[in-house]
């Protein structure tokens, strides 16, 4: 558009001579003018009109669970470990082993050419003691038997003929004494002389000796019967024992045993992990180490701030690298009376800067894994949640949402104004606490219930206050 001058501008009959024109503002002065009018405006509208709500971030309370854990990292290994040894030092032949084995199944062959030989011989000896010694008992069976018969039918011809020479004694000793006693009567009434008297007397003490003598031989003849028949017992029994006699039988079963043992065999079903048998080397001490992978545990080392929640028959939680995100049940099982040193410092939960020192003192638990993943190998390292405590069913929130003072503990919720907007209301609900964890708090009281409005920072509000809730 053209530019008016108004000087120009002459409506006839009309002079502009004696008027004054203003200046027209310059466009600066008219923008300044704008922006002031504005920021007045802005200030007005600030101080009459109320002020927004603030926003607050909040948690719609609902039920859930308050979980203590300690988290460690342990090693898998296996359950049922078997250590297959050889108490023989012979020289191991062969090594004859596989990765997995079954019961019986050959793992090495000790050296056993000496052995065996030394059997041939022993054997030899032995059936060649035991034909001399049934011929001996036979032997000594019969003379046993023979003087049995002979004792007991008294059929020793000795024995016999001394008591023939015992019954004559007595009969000539008999007769002699009715002559004594009958010249004795005589001659105490001087019917015969002394002379006369004395031949009889010494006739009479003569039979008398006899008959002693006699008796002291049949008893002597006796004597040596029993002293027969015992000796036959005893060779009879000294050759029964000796044919009963196993000790070459025992040792060649020893030697036999020995044999056995240098064929070295598994004794349970398994894989094997550690093998220590070296051809040309001693069979004595462990050989091989057994393990039955599909029975597995996994050791873990507690800290000693721990170790007082650990106990047996925790539910723990299970998870590897070669499981991914499956979580497998396991169960503790043991924990050790004692710290054992470094044993932090050794698990692979340390860090590999961590040096063993005193600090690194710790106990050991062991956690049964109760449904295996094929993937879970022993010797891969696992992350293990040891659940110390836990609560289901119960409403939490976090540790920051509660307030403490000299009245107990509370929350604040937030509480809707009218049907509509984001507009609530700030309110105070006293509240008991009970299991906590790391994360939350189980709460309860009058007025806890599901999908009330927990705010999550108490400091960012005050009660009685309108608030927004950020989401709502």
């Amino acid at each position: 558009m053209p530019k008016l001058d108004i000087k120009k501008l002459k409506p006839k009959g009309i002079s502009l001579k004696g008027i004054k024109l203003k200046r027209k503002p310059s466009k600066k002065a008219i923008i300044f003018s704008i922006i002031f009018v504005i920021i007045v405006a802005a200030i007005i509208a600030k101080i009459i009109m109320p002020k927004p709500a603030p926003q607050v971030k909040y948690t719609t309370l609902s039920k859930g669970k308050v979980v203590n854990s300690v988290n460690v990292l342990g090693e898998i290994k296996s359950q049922d470990t078997t250590n297959i040894y050889s108490t023989e030092s012979n020289a191991i032949k062969e090594v004859k082993v596989g990765d997995n084995v079954k019961t019986g199944d050959i793992l090495a062959i000790l050296d056993s050419a000496g052995l065996e030989k030394d059997i041939e011989q022993s054997t030899a000896t032995a059936d060649a003691t035991d034909a001399n010694n049934k011929v001996t008992l036979e032997a000594a069976q019969k003379a046993y038997d023979d003087e049995l018969k002979i004792y007991n039918n008294n059929l020793n011809t000795d024995v016999k003929n001394a008591e023939e020479v015992l019954n004559l004694a007595k009969i000539n000793l008999d007769d002699k004494k009715k002559t004594y006693e009958k010249n004795k009567s005589l001659y105490d009434a001087q019917a015969i002389t002394e002379s006369d008297f004395n031949k009889v007397k010494i006739d009479y003490d003569t039979a008398n000796s006899d008959y002693e003598k006699a008796k002291v031989s049949l008893e002597n003849v006796k004597i040596k019967a029993d002293q027969a028949l015992s000796k036959a017992k005893n060779e009879y029994d000294t050759a029964q024992n000796n044919y009963n006699n196993k000790s070459q039988r025992i040792a060649i079963e020893k030697q036999k045993q020995q044999l056995e043992n240098c064929t070295i065999k598994a004794t349970v079903d398994g894989t094997v992990t550690s093998v220590n048998a070296t051809v040309g080397n001693s069979g004595s001490g462990i050989l091989f180490e057994l393990e039955n992978l599909d029975n597995i545990e996994i050791t873990v080392p507690i800290k000693e701030v721990d170790i007082a929640n650990i106990k047996v028959g925790q539910r723990a939680e299970i998870k590897t690298d070669s499981t991914g995100n499956d979580v497998i049940e396991g169960e503790v099982v043991s924990v050790s009376p004692s710290a054992k040193k470094d044993i932090i410092a050794q698990s692979k939960a340390a860090s590999q800067s961590q040096q063993g020192t005193s600090s690194d003192a710790g106990f050991e638990a062991k956690v049964k894994v109760n449904n295996a993943n094929q993937n879970m190998k022993v010797g891969m390292s696992a992350r293990v949640n040891i659940i110390t405590s836990e609560k289901s069913d119960v409403y939490t929130v976090s540790s920051e949402s509660i307030i403490e003072n000299g009245n107990g503990k509370s929350v604040y919720v937030a509480e809707k104004v009218g049907e509509k907007g984001n507009e609530y209301i700030v309110k105070e609900l006293p509240i008991s606490t009970g299991l906590e964890s790391d994360f939350n708090v189980e709460i309860s009281g009058e007025g806890i219930s599901d999908g009330i409005f927990v705010i999550n920072d108490p400091s960012t509000c005050k009660v009685g206050e309108k608030i927004q809730i950020k989401g709502a």
